[in-house]
Formats: C-alpha cells, sequence, structure tokens
C-alpha cells in the first residue's frame, strides 16, 4: 500500500506542479494531519492508508474546476475531483471496489461534514479545516467556533488546541494529564 500511497502521490504532485505548486504544500500538509489523526484516532493500518489516499487527492478538482467553471468553489472542485479520483484509481489493484468508493466519495464531499461523519473521514475533514485555517481561507479567530462546531474527534480537538490554543475540552484535558 506505501508504493501506491507513493504512486498517486507523485501523480498529485505532476498535476499541481503544471499549474499551482504552492498546492502541493497545503496537500502535503493535509496528509500529514490526515495520517497522524487517524492513527491517533486508533484507525486500522488499511483505514489510515485510505485516507491518506483521500487526504492526497482532496483538492484534486481544483485544475479541473477552474479551467470549467472559472472557480474552484467547493461544489464545482468535489465533483471534479470525484470524478478525476474515479478515473485514476481504475487502475489500481491494491484497492477493491468498496476502497475505491470510499476515496471517491471522501474527494467529493471533503467540504462536507455531514458527510464527513456519515462516510467517516473525519481526520480528512479536520485536517483539512485546519490548514485552511493556518493558509488563511479563514480568520484564525474563528479557530474556536470552528473547532467547536465541526470537529469531533478528540485528535483533532487536541490538533486545534495545539494549533490555534481554543478547544475548551482539550485545554482541560490538558491541564488534567499535567496536574
Amino acid at each position: 500500500m506505501e508504493y501506491l500511497i507513493s504512486r498517486i502521490n507523485w501523480k498529485m504532485m505532476e498535476l499541481f506542479a503544471a499549474e499551482d505548486p504552492a498546492q502541493i504544500a497545503h496537500t502535503q500538509s493535509v496528509h500529514d494531519y490526515t495520517r497522524v489523526l487517524a492513527a491517533r484516532s486508533g484507525c486500522a493500518e488499511r483505514r489510515i492508508a485510505l485516507l491518506e489516499l483521500a487526504a492526497i487527492l482532496h483538492d484534486i478538482g481544483c485544475p479541473a474546476s477552474r479551467a470549467k467553471y472559472g472557480d474552484s468553489k467547493p461544489p464545482h472542485q468535489e465533483e471534479e475531483g470525484a470524478r478525476i479520483v474515479a478515473e485514476w484509481l481504475r487502475e489500481c489493484p491494491e484497492l477493491n471496489d468498496d476502497e475505491k468508493k470510499f476515496i471517491e466519495e471522501a474527494v467529493g464531499s471533503h467540504h462536507q461534514f455531514a458527510e464527513a461523519k456519515r462516510l467517516g473521514f473525519e481526520p480528512l475533514f479536520e485536517a483539512d479545516l485546519a490548514v485552511n485555517l493556518l493558509e488563511g481561507y479563514y480568520p484564525r479567530e474563528r479557530a474556536g467556533e470552528l473547532c467547536e462546531k465541526l470537529v469531533t474527534t478528540a485528535a483533532g480537538r487536541e490538533l486545534f488546541h495545539l494549533l490555534f490554543g481554543c478547544c475548551s475540552e482539550c485545554a482541560e484535558t490538558d491541564a488534567d494529564r499535567q496536574g
């Protein structure tokens, strides 16, 4: 599975290098945080690998969305991303059909909180939210509010506490650990 992750990661970098190399750094950050959050949440190794693949591919629809619609707003990038993921994963014998469908659906709804919960890709959703806050796509002052409303995993709340000093539940947990 590690070889597949590396292969897909390289393919993503080739795509973004041609149009928007900064997108590579964003994607790598989301990938790293997703892997850590999934592992810290106790996900099985196979599930972690599937979440990693979805994280690597989560914004893959942005260039096609900009070309087709003139923007990369979430509905457009999710639609184009799901389509591209289906194409890219078609020839991946390392994955079964259900795993391919999970990755496609995660990419096709990665900005949607309800879908993250329903499909079980909270580590990706929370990682992307954190990186988007760090990169200024949302005002950092909203970190606490977004954490309270949209971050449901203990690992995600801990990450938000580390990065933004928010999420009172995490602060209490940290204080309990130290006390």
